[in-house]
């Protein structure tokens, strides 16, 4: 018997969210039907339920799916939805904040299911928008085989170190750029971070005096990140906070040894397959950057602790568990 699924497919594209969509919708069930919510209004809407609720209504879906934290309002059929993290709580605007605690998360307390990305979310889910932990599945998100499959490597004009991700607060950029120019490291190698020079974190690589050993990567297009990865000295990922952190398994995938945090998500993700430091102590990550770059057995030891951790997270499997949850 078929199954008819409305799908919010607006989250299609080239981000985390555009990733997971597309590999669970690439291994949808013969028996689902897709449907597709036909919308332009924008992703982060405050209307949004309002619309995904009526899309419901005027469609004959069996179920509604999101692979975001949008649910719908005044649906008639059920629906999951997924929260990949909270950060609308720490570092938002305090509308989003209030937005996200008095419409979404009562919202989301109708959901069938809600999936999230690692138990540390679904913690936070429970004890910050007291939702019941029955209806929470947690679903690991995948690393693409290209990563580890590649031996092309990006050649720069120094040696590298990498940052790849977005500049919200929670990423901790600032501090990276302070632990870097604080570790003792041969002063050739340059700290390279995806996306368009800003003011700030040029001013603040001036202030430090290593604006000579920082590069600006713009746009990094998805096919390139297997060889950029594989090119690195190793990958600086401290985040604050984090609901999953797909850079660690990618830098992983491509043998390339992970500073990270030791906080939230993050030391989930890792394991032991990482190189976990207080996001908050510069000068632990700046002997953490010491210790990946100068000590190459401790450096080898992650580089095959992280291949073989990587392993485990497969888009085949995130894909099977989350059309379970939603058909179930």
């Amino acid at each position: 018997m078929n199954t008819k699924v409305l799908v919010d497919s607006r989250w299609a594209g080239n981000t985390g969210i555009g990733r997971l969509y597309q590999e669970v919708m690439d291994r949808k069930p013969p028996h689902v039907i897709d449907l597709h919510v036909k919308s332009d209004m924008r992703l982060g809407s405050l209307y949004t339920p309002f619309m995904l609720g009526k899309s419901i209504r005027l469609s004959d879906a069996d179920v509604f799916y999101s692979p975001s934290f949008m649910p719908p309002i005044f649906a008639n059929a059920p629906f999951v939805i997924t929260i990949h993290d909270l950060m609308h709580l720490f570092y938002y605007s305090p509308l989003h904040k209030i937005y996200y605690q008095q419409v979404i998360a009562r919202l989301a307390k109708k959901a069938k299911k809600i999936i999230t990305v690692s138990h540390h979310s679904k913690q936070q889910l429970t004890e910050l928008l007291g939702i019941n932990e029955q209806i929470i599945t947690v679903v690991y998100n995948g690393v693409d085989d290209r990563f580890a499959q590649n031996d092309d490597i990006t050649i720069l004009e120094r040696p590298y170190l990498l940052y790849i991700g977005n500049r919200r607060k929670n990423k901790n950029i600032p501090a990276m750029l302070q632990a870097f120019a604080r570790a003792k490291i041969d002063k050739e190698i340059i700290f390279a971070l995806s996306g368009d020079p800003d003011l700030f974190l040029t001013q603040e690589a001036e202030r430090l005096g290593i604006a000579e050993r920082i590069k600006f990567l713009g746009f990094i297009h998805e096919d390139s990140l297997p060889q950029l990865y594989k090119g690195a000295l190793a990958t600086l990922y401290v985040s604050l906070m984090e609901g999953f952190g797909l850079p660690l398994l990618e830098s992983m995938a491509s043998g390339t040894p992970v500073l990270t945090s030791n906080v939230s998500s993050l030391p989930e993700i890792a394991g032991t397959a990482a190189l976990c430091v207080d996001p908050l102590n510069i000068q632990e990550m700046a002997t953490g950057i010491e210790e990946l770059v100068n000590n190459n057995p401790l450096r080898n030891h992650y580089i095959e602790e992280g291949k073989q951790r990587a392993r485990s997270f497969q888009w085949e499997h995130t894909a099977i568990q989350t059309w379970k949850t939603i058909l179930s």
